[in-house]
């Protein structure tokens, strides 16, 4: 149980150090942009925030009322930006080119050898420049308040070194994913306890470590019991509008329409158990017109989709990513909403909060037992959770059919119920209770 403590005076200047910012679509972005925009146009807060350049983005902007600085990853950090999107587009068009296949052999030649080597993740050479930027912006601006973002985890490796110059400053650790209990940042072979001192060193030298859930908090309070005061939750976040996300089409059981956002990767978010699924109920109702969509990065994760050529571009379609304005529609057009669970049960995925803000069906096919979004919707009454083993089932096919032939909806009002906690409102203030002080010793 917390007290309230409120000595702190009110923040009138901040400085935020994530990786992931405007105007990319992360769910970083989206939570930290939108927090900050509200704190700036309602408290008069001046904002200032370093993020990466990516080989795309200007250096320096402001965008309503924020001062965004973007700094460079040097060398083999750059590359990665240059050939991605390049790479990705040839391995799901399968076209060949010298100049193609050349990008490739660099990629591959990136994930097998630099990949294995950088700590504390890939982004490592990122400090090098955003830490003498953000000891100038400190200095020149005053800045009272400091608030590192991790995903990335160097985001926390750079506040470290900036608390330590200025001990004054009140430092928040925002961990929207963990470290050191995720062996697939780097090479745990190598790392694993640098991984646990250095994260440690973190959690003693922030004033104050936010995590996502009171299961990833409970997890580090048995790693470091000692810190147990300094660890505190907030949930994910979901900014709704007025969106009427009822079909224009009549639900016909005919054809069902499937959709998944998001990023997929073997290592934390696999579709493999969803195209087995799928491939069976295919099979098994042949009548049956089955449409699933996927939107987002999968680049990763094509090795997956090869194994179902029949099925690629006729029932499975890869979209990439689409514009968040455009988001609403593409879930507006699904009959059911996928999920795939996470390969650790200390990460949730922010787009379950949206998917169930559409009152729609939530499919969520879920990587291990102990799933974070199956234990996430158990607040929400429209849901199927499929376990690894129930794929050995082969009743499992039929009542994810029966699951999915339903039309039914979850009523709005009830959904403004259930997702309070969730909202900008709730999210925001917490965080600058966070940084007030006023949340921050327990009993």
């Amino acid at each position: 149980m917390f007290i309230k403590n409120d000595s702190s005076k009110k923040p009138t200047k901040v400085l935020i150090i994530c990786y992931d910012f405007f105007p990319e679509a992360k769910p970083n972005t989206y939570r930290w942009f939108n927090i900050v925009k509200k704190w700036y146009e309602e408290e008069g807060i001046e904002i200032h925030v370093i993020s990466g350049a990516k080989n795309q983005f200007k250096n320096y902007e402001e965008v309503d009322g924020i001062k965004i600085y973007r700094t460079t990853e040097y060398l083999i950090g750059n590359l990665k930006y240059k050939y991605r999107n390049k790479v990705q587009e040839a391995r799901v068009t399968e076209k060949r080119s010298l100049g193609i296949s050349l990008k490739k052999i660099i990629r591959v030649f990136y994930d097998f050898t630099w990949s294995k080597l950088y700590w504390p993740d890939h982004s490592f050479l990122w400090c090098f420049s955003v830490i003498p930027l953000a000891k100038r912006i400190i200095e020149e601006n005053k800045i009272d308040k400091l608030i590192t973002v991790s995903w990335t985890f160097s985001a926390h490796v750079i506040g470290y070194n900036l608390k330590r110059k200025f001990n004054s400053i009140f430092w928040l650790a925002d961990t929207v994913d963990p470290f050191s209990i995720d062996k697939t940042v780097n090479n745990s072979f190598i790392y694993n306890g640098l991984n646990t001192s250095f994260e440690r060193k973190i959690f003693e030298k922030a004033n104050l470590n936010c995590v996502l859930t009171a299961r990833i908090r409970d997890k580090y309070i048995s790693i470091f019991p000692n810190l147990k005061n300094k660890i505190v939750v907030n949930n994910n976040i979901f900014i709704p509008s007025k969106f009427d996300y009822s079909k224009e089409s009549e639900f016909w059981d005919k054809h069902i329409k499937l959709v998944f956002l998001g990023t997929l990767s073997e290592d934390v978010r696999s579709p493999k158990n969803l195209l087995l699924l799928f491939d069976r109920m295919v099979n098994k109702y042949p009548d049956v017109i089955f449409e699933l969509n996927f939107y987002g990065e999968f680049s990763k994760s094509l090795i997956r989709f090869n194994e179902y050529p029949k099925l690629l571009n006729s029932s499975i379609f890869l979209n990439g990513f689409i514009d968040k304005s455009l988001v609403n529609n593409v879930i507006k057009e699904a009959d059911v909403l996928i999920n795939i669970g996470n390969n650790n049960k200390y990460q949730e995925p922010s787009k379950l909060i949206e998917y169930m803000y559409s009152g729609k069906k939530i499919l969520n096919i879920c990587s291990i037992e102990e799933d974070t979004s199956a234990e996430l919707l158990k607040i929400y009454p429209l849901n199927l959770n499929v376990f690894p083993e129930d794929l050995k089932d082969e009743d499992v096919i039929e009542k994810v059919y029966n699951f999915l032939s339903t039309d039914d909806k979850v009523d709005s009002e009830m959904l403004d119920v259930l997702l309070k906690d969730f909202m900008l409102q709730e999210v925001s203030n917490k965080y600058l209770d966070f940084l007030t002080n006023k949340v921050y010793s327990s009993i």
